[in-house]
């Protein structure tokens, strides 16, 4: 019976694992549109889920269909910089999903944004969204925070894909996780590649809501990212 259970929890933890699969090094179908760019940072399962119902005209402020449930609001903001470190990096689009208060990935048909799952199950659920930097590399993006996965296998993350106004194709970064989250444990950490730096939240109370501030840079430890003349 014992055996039988661990079993279960193994199938369950693989459907979660292949809803939110920005952050493999799979092989992926790309992008016809995208044959042509440059890939940087490896492979990885499902990237064009980055593009599904993507609207013709993003800000760089957005509010996910999160926001409306019951749970910790959160305001995720920072500036995008170049490989230099220093200079903003404007109309750089990020896409970001993220599970709901309970952990999972739920498709809704009446939320515009929401993926019916593919036919392997897979899907980004509902709570999903994207910003492009203004013109002085600011984003911001108002969510609820997520839970972790009902096994609680994984710290609570929220996902997220680069795609600069180049050739470069959109690469994944470090989810954002929570630097108070008990399943954050020092080995995890230890793992953790700081693609485009950290992405470790401090969530700063302000009244109702709480701020995780994050500085990404263009390229940081992400391999295969073309260096410019200049840059270390």
């Amino acid at each position: 019976m014992k055996q039988l259970t661990q079993i279960g929890l193994m199938l369950v933890l693989s459907n979660f694992m292949t809803s939110c699969n920005g952050q493999t090094n799979k092989g992926n179908q790309s992008q016809k549109s995208n044959d042509k760019s440059v890939l940087v940072g490896g492979n990885f399962e499902n990237s064009e889920f980055t593009y599904y119902g993507i609207p013709k005209h993003i800000s760089s402020i957005d509010t996910s269909p999160g926001w409306n449930l019951k749970g910790d609001k959160i305001l995720l903001t920072g500036v995008v910089y170049q490989q230099d470190g220093k200079t903003p990096a404007p109309n750089v689009l990020l896409y970001y999903y993220q599970t709901n208060t309970e952990g999972r990935y739920v498709h809704k048909p009446e939320e515009k944004r929401s993926m019916p799952p593919n036919n392997l199950g897979q899907t980004h659920g509902y709570i999903r969204g994207w910003v492009k930097t203004d013109a002085e590399g600011k984003y911001a993006i108002y969510t609820v925070k997520p839970g972790s996965y009902p096994i609680h296998a994984e710290p609570a993350h929220i996902h997220v894909t680069v795609k600069e106004p180049n050739e470069i194709k959109e690469y994944y970064i470090d989810d954002f996780v929570f630097e108070d989250d008990k399943l954050l444990t020092a080995t995890k950490r230890q793992r953790l590649e700081n693609r485009c730096g950290s992405g470790i939240l401090n969530l700063v109370p302000n009244g109702d809501l709480q701020i995780g501030e994050r500085n990404l840079i263009l390229g940081l430890n992400v391999s295969g990212y073309p260096k410019k003349q200049g840059v270390n």
